[in-house]
């Protein structure tokens, strides 16, 4: 019986369904609907999307693919809702696990069961069966755009107003407005969208924001604009640098929206989630759209801002956000307040084992990858590979989570889930290694090998493609740059791959010490080791395709030693290392700097895409 319960098929859900599926993780996946997409698949029968007919994606393509399924190449930089849906649909055909996904079928409650693990009954939208089963995990992936939040308390007056009242939730074609005057409420992008488009029918178009913000265009300088928000940008400079950078290309780009009748942002850039749009700017330099301020309240059909003007309107539209809520889980178990949620890296409740959250986030940046580093690090935990640290530690990172939110960001409940896109990567990868460190140090001890030593590893996650990594580490002649102890290798003939041979050359403080090496493995952006011959040591590299980048592992193994290459390793590190414990201790240490050396040296040559002079790989796909 499967043991792992994901609720939604959406674009976080088929993240965790897809990384299940590759670790050999059973799981069943609920979806109300009857197909897969979610809030992209438009008029959903599933009942919960919010995408209109014009809807398009507000990340380019390059940041919104899944990191192991990239985008046909013959999609726009910013594809439509019926291309994401399609995309959506041969993702799960590709990586074959749509039997794992139960169509139609609604949970309806979620509750913890005697002994452990999770009561679910799931109800058939067909034939109105309920069913109950019992599973381990449940992975949380309903999406938070689906219950629609309108002004608390309501303007005085809502109630007689005499035109139409909507939520953007609720919006699907302009054609509705045509010849009637519409206020649009909100600055987000769905506002910013439906202004824009009911201005093209409407008579008048009015839009109505608490506070003015950032317009970010799609597209700078001719290419999608989070190109330019690299990995470099957002997680190496300090923000006000961040902000100076960006402050700058806005400048340059579409100039002050004050000058475009917005009202001047209260607020410092990032410290708000951006308006994204392309064509906003323009249509209200042509005037074909109105600005106003907040809504003081409502008479018949007139609206009155704080402003002291009024207009007639016929139709209000709220684009007011959504409520943060799972409809399905027990009260006993979280009910979110005031969309505040508190869960451990935005994934873990810290007192409910076996309760995980996928997709619950705000990002700056895009939702699919994020969901995909998420997925990656509930497979750790669920196949043992990494840990959680105490309750009491996972609150205080929630703790200091929340306090930064509330440094950051202006007041609002669109802001209590946010993160930065490639931060937050950064952050689940740093969360994934210590999760193995606590998994490896509660295992219980393996029975050593002879001599005393185990086989040490250590890892790190590296912001580029596995291609790219494996160029680098499986040149030899540039070990020199990553090793604290390498001082230069040399290839012996001009063999690559398995079986070529390499000389290093290394040193400790006054000792200097030559090697002989063959290459054993060879596998392009999966592995690559050699072995030294002088005493038989094995020293090699794992690359793991993982959340957008490579996990890279380095192994270091003396079991193939023969008694006499132990008995000399042995001598060795007795006399210059101080024995055993002192050499391991030396190892690992060496280890984690060759890795953030590699790491820095991949990740520049990625952000950068400038290739070493001496790399003889083919040219990488841009990922």
């Amino acid at each position: 019986m499967k043991q792992i319960c994901i609720i939604g098929a959406g674009s976080a859900g088929l993240a965790a369904c897809q990384v299940l599926h590759e670790r050999g993780i059973a799981f069943d996946c609920y979806e109300a609907g009857s197909q897969v997409g979610g809030n992209w698949r438009y008029l959903n029968d599933n009942g919960r999307s919010s995408a209109y007919r014009s809807l398009h994606i507000n990340t380019s393509r390059r940041l919104t693919e899944y990191r192991c399924y990239p985008m046909p190449e013959d999609y726009p930089a910013y594809p439509d809702h019926q291309q994401m849906a399609q995309y959506f649909d041969d993702f799960v055909d590709h990586f074959g696990f749509r039997d794992s996904i139960v169509f139609r079928t609604e949970v309806t409650h979620v509750g913890p069961a005697e002994g452990g693990g999770w009561n679910v009954t799931a109800r058939d939208r067909d034939t109105g069966l309920e069913t109950i089963r019992h599973y381990q995990s449940v992975l949380v992936a309903n999406g938070h755009h689906t219950d629609p939040r309108f002004p608390e308390p309501a303007f005085p007056g809502a109630d007689t107003f005499t035109g139409a009242q909507t939520h953007s939730h609720h919006y699907r074609v302009p054609e509705e407005y045509a010849g009637k005057r519409v206020l649009v409420l909100g600055f987000g992008n769905s506002a910013s969208d439906i202004a824009v488009e009911t201005s093209a029918v409407s008579e008048r178009t009015f839009l109505a924001m608490r506070r003015g913000g950032y317009v970010f265009p799609k597209f700078m300088f001719g290419k999608p604009s989070d190109d330019l928000i690299s990995p470099f940008l957002t997680t190496v400079l300090p923000r006000e640098m961040q902000r100076w950078v960006m402050a700058g290309l806005l400048r340059l780009t579409i100039g002050k929206v004050t000058d475009f009748g917005l009202p001047e942002p209260g607020h410092k850039l990032f410290n708000s989630h951006p308006t994204v749009s392309e064509t906003l700017l323009p249509k209200l330099g042509h005037g074909d759209i109105t600005v106003k301020p907040n809504i003081t309240r409502f008479d018949g059909d007139t609206v009155h801002f704080i402003d002291g003007s009024s207009e007639v309107v016929d139709a209000v539209i709220y684009c007011t956000g959504y409520r943060i809520s799972f409809p399905f889980l027990d009260e006993s178990v979280i009910a979110p307040t005031d969309n505040d949620v508190s869960l451990f890296r935005r994934v873990v409740d810290p007192v409910r084992p076996g309760l995980y959250f996928i997709g619950l986030f705000q990002p700056l940046g895009a939702t699919t990858v994020l969901s995909e580093a998420q997925s990656h690090w509930v497979a750790d935990l669920l196949s043992g590979k990494a840990a959680l640290p105490s309750v009491e530690k996972m609150r205080r990172e929630i703790a200091q989570y929340k306090e930064r939110l509330a440094k950051r960001y202006v007041t609002s409940k669109r802001h209590t889930v946010q993160v930065d896109h490639y931060p937050y990567l950064a952050e689940l990868s740093r969360e994934r290694r210590h999760g193995a460190r606590r998994a490896a140090k509660a295992a219980p001890p393996e029975a050593a090998p002879a001599g005393g030593y185990q086989p040490e590893e250590e890892s790190i996650w590296i912001d580029a493609d596995p291609g790219l990594v494996w160029d680098l580490i499986s040149d030899v002649t540039r070990m020199g740059e990553w090793s604290p102890e390498c001082r230069r290798c040399v290839w012996r003939g001009d063999k690559r791959g398995v079986g070529a041979r390499f000389t290093g050359i290394n040193r400790r403080g006054w000792v200097v010490w030559v090697t002989g090496n063959e290459v054993e493995q060879a596998e392009r952006g999966r592995s690559f080791a050699f072995r030294t011959t002088t005493n038989g040591v094995r020293w090699g590299y794992r690359l793991t395709p993982d959340s957008g980048g490579t996990l890279l592992t380095e192994l270091w193994d003396v079991s193939g030693q023969s008694t006499g290459q132990y008995k000399r390793t042995a001598s060795f590190a007795k006399m210059l290392l101080g024995g055993f414990e002192s050499h391991t201790a030396e190892l690992r240490e060496g280890m984690r700097k060759t890795l953030e050396r590699i790491k820095a040296a991949a990740e520049q040559q990625a952000y950068t895409g400038m290739r070493h002079p001496s790399a003889e790989a083919e040219d990488l796909v841009t990922r």
